[in-house]
């Protein structure tokens, strides 16, 4: 079994056979973890599209819609990005639709492989024990920042591929693993000289950086079928 991790969208191609492998898109600030969180706050689905206009048709339609460009709330949606905006009494037994800068692509370019989960350090551990039940090669896939490469993205992979031993990893992934061992005990700390720390620090999301640092608050694995992204 190998894991392989694309540490930016461009780089997707290059992965072969991946109608063989289980793809876990990684986002977290903050597309993926705002979708654990939707997830995990007992929305009946969700429907990730890549971009505004697809997502502006669910309007008005029975759907609840969010979505950002470049940090910034779509005007006219229910939400923007943030986890907060996702109440579990506002989501609880609805659909959500949403649309990112970045995550929500790849959430699309993914959605031939076998199986598409959605990872997030605040269900870290459940996805983890969900590759090693699954035994099948695995694709780190990060969202990064508009093709471009970040930082907690990148940790995030280290931080999977570091808890599965027994899988061969290519060097992107011991690239990812060495990173993440440096800093798995101030991720908080490290994000701040990132370039999408600084992005967001701008916009007065700090609480919402800190909350998609938080490991371990959750076993729900969110998973893509047929269009739909559930528990």
């Amino acid at each position: 079994m190998k894991i392989q991790t694309v540490i930016s969208p461009i780089a997707f191609d290059q992965i072969e056979s991946i109608e063989d492998k289980i793809v876990v898109v990684i986002d977290i600030l903050r597309a993926t973890s705002t979708i654990t969180t939707i997830i995990d706050n007992d929305a009946k689905a969700l429907i990730a599209v890549k971009d505004e206009l697809s997502a502006r048709k669910y309007i008005n339609d029975n759907y609840l819609v969010g979505g950002e460009r470049n940090g910034e709330t779509i005007p006219g949606f229910d939400f923007g990005n943030s986890p907060f905006d996702y109440k579990k009494d506002r989501v609880r037994d609805k659909t959500v639709v949403l649309t990112t800068t970045n995550g929500t692509k790849c959430i699309e370019m993914s959605s031939n492989a076998n199986e598409v989960i959605i990872g997030s350090f605040l269900n870290l551990a459940a996805i983890v024990r969900y590759l090693k039940e699954k035994k099948k090669d695995v694709v780190l896939f990060c969202a990064g920042w508009k093709d471009k490469v970040n930082l907690e993205d990148s940790l995030y992979a280290g931080a999977v591929a570091l808890k599965m031993p027994k899988f061969d990893k290519d060097d992107s992934t011991l690239l990812c693993m060495k990173a993440y061992e440096i800093s798995k005990e101030n991720l908080f700390e490290t994000l701040q000289d990132s370039n999408h720390f600084k992005r967001l620090k701008n916009k007065g999301v700090v609480k919402d950086i800190q909350y998609c640092c938080s490991i371990d608050t959750t076993d729900v694995v969110p998973k893509l079928k047929k269009g739909l992204i559930q528990k």
